[in-house]
């Protein structure tokens, strides 16, 4: 099996739209085998993808993601990787374990 990537104008094909002049836009990635995909080794998980953009963003630095104040991003609630919508979440957990040692005598 190659692990050189493969060429980006695998993934790109003429636009149909009379707008778009016939320029390359994106394959539609449901069309794309899953094979030829894993080989651009990008996140298969939406958080992951999500991470992984909130690291590029933070200019490569997972530890400038933690910092991130751009509240008003549509990303930035996920940017630790996990959804804290989800009741099972990091979030909800780190939550617990703050109240249990908050020391108010409720959590001991």
């Amino acid at each position: 099996m190659s692990t050189q990537k493969p060429d980006r104008a695998t993934f790109l094909e003429p636009s149909t739209s009379q707008g778009d002049g016939g320029e390359l836009i994106g394959r539609d990635p449901r069309a794309i085998p899953r094979a030829e995909l894993r080989r651009l080794g990008l996140p298969e998980s939406p958080i992951k993808a999500i991470r992984a953009r909130c690291i590029d963003c933070s200019g490569g630095h997972a530890s400038e993601v933690r910092r991130c104040i751009a509240v008003n991003c549509a990303l930035w609630p996920f940017r630790m990787g996990v959804s804290p919508f989800h009741s099972a979440s990091t979030s909800a957990r780190f939550e617990q374990a703050k109240f249990a040692t908050s020391g108010d005598g409720r959590g001991q």
